[in-house]
């Protein structure tokens, strides 16, 4: 009995000491762990943030333009902006004008808004005036690679609905001594300047071949083709350009009209003063024309001379039929 008494004393004694050493190496982990992953967590946090911020869809140093002002009715206002990532930037277009770049940043489809008000609600107070707001007015695309762009507004005639057309004029495409031929008739034309003949082709713009390197006149035609496969001359006059300015040479057909009347053109000059881009207005660079402008854009006291060929073409001659 005695042995007996004694073996499970000793088992016991065994078992005490195996729990009671077991006890601290189970506590260990459950201490630790709380503390290794509290840093892990915060970072999925911060780098989440940082990738919501990102960049403009579009950045362009962006020009609106009327082709025609439309009418308004008396007391009418028509105060225009547009939507970008950073609020509305109000806006003036004038008529056919490159003037009035701004810098935009925001989607590739371009919401111009107009000012308008709304009414204050029933329940308001005698005497609340209505809020003023933006409302949408006209909407185009800009393309991933338009950095310089121009947007002209057509006011439809005998309606409140206006349409956009848009055009690239990168420097790289477009550089200042350039003249641009957009044929918006239906008829294939046939250009001549300074010698060197190319076709605008309808509803298409062609740039010239010849781009100015110095101040110089250029004899300019503009014919067609008819029916009988005889050349017809529409325009001709001489131009003076320069390597300062770029044109752009709008061609407009009327086909109810009287032949010599037929077709009407339109242009519109920018002088490398009034140039500007995404890096001058940003303050990152000077403009690409370099001359008479600071850093973002601003004129400098040479800008103001008056620019070089803005009237420079001298009148037409006669119309030849």
């Amino acid at each position: 009995m005695n042995f007996r008494k004694t073996l499970a004393g000793l088992l016991l004694s065994a078992v005490t000491l195996a729990v009671s050493a077991a006890e601290p190496e189970a506590k260990k982990p459950t201490a630790e762990k709380p503390e290794s992953t509290k840093p892990e967590a915060k970072k999925p946090a911060s780098g989440g943030k940082a990738r919501q911020r990102g960049q403009s869809e579009r950045t362009c140093a962006l020009t609106v333009t009327w082709w025609e002002e439309p009418a308004l009715g008396e007391g009418e206002r028509l105060e225009l902006g547009v939507q970008g990532d950073n609020g509305v930037t109000p806006i003036a277009p004038s008529t056919m004008s490159p003037s009035g770049t701004f810098l935009y940043e925001g989607p590739a489809a371009v919401a111009i808004v107009r000012k308008g008000t709304v009414p204050p609600p029933p329940d308001a107070k005698p005497g609340t005036k209505p809020t003023e707001t933006w409302f949408p007015f006209v909407s185009f695309n800009l393309g991933p690679d338009d950095h310089e762009a121009l947007a002209i507004l057509f006011s439809l005639d005998g309606t409140r609905k206006v349409m956009t057309r848009t055009f690239n004029i990168n420097t790289e495409n477009f550089p200042f001594g350039g003249f641009h031929v957009y044929n918006f008739s239906k008829t294939k034309l046939l250009c001549s300047m300074g010698g060197k003949v190319f076709y605008a082709e309808p509803g298409r713009r062609t740039p010239s071949p010849v781009v100015m390197t110095q101040r110089e006149v250029v004899n300019f035609f503009l014919g067609m083709t008819d029916a009988d496969g005889v050349q017809k001359l529409i325009y001709r006059a001489p131009l003076i350009l320069n390597e300062k300015i770029r044109r752009l040479y709008f061609v407009v057909e009327n086909p109810g009209a009287e032949p010599e009347n037929r077709f009407v053109t339109h242009t519109m000059m920018q002088h490398v003063a009034g140039h500007k881009t995404v890096e001058s207005m940003k303050g990152q660079d000077a403009p690409a024309g370099g001359e008479g402008e600071e850093k973002g854009g601003k004129p400098t006291k040479a800008s103001a001379k008056k620019p070089d060929g803005a009237t420079g073409e001298a009148p037409a001659k006669p119309k030849a039929q």
